[in-house]
């Protein structure tokens, strides 16, 4: 059975993350599995996506050469999103 919350969930964080990486994609299956286990964990979308965002701003910022080539890269980046959301609200 799909659960379109949960499709909806992946749906927007892969448009966020290939509209930062300037080109079409889809998440590789690693990608895909930590997007599910954030979305079971009740990550929200908002602190994912300002996760990513935050993590490509410091990669622009600092390291020239670098990409972001996995949701791997921004996992700490969410971490921190989430925790910070959860201090604001709290």
């Amino acid at each position: 059975m799909r659960d379109p919350r949960l499709e909806s969930y992946c749906e927007q964080i892969e448009t966020f993350f290939f509209r930062w990486k300037g080109r079409p994609g889809s998440l590789s299956p690693e990608d895909f599995a930590r997007v599910k286990r954030w979305f079971s964990e009740g990550v929200s979308v908002e602190a994912v996506l300002l996760g990513i965002d935050t993590a490509f701003q410091t990669l622009q910022s600092g390291r020239e050469g670098e990409e972001v080539n996995s949701l791997a890269f921004c996992e700490s980046f969410v971490r921190k999103a989430l925790q910070q959301r959860k201090h604001d609200s709290g």
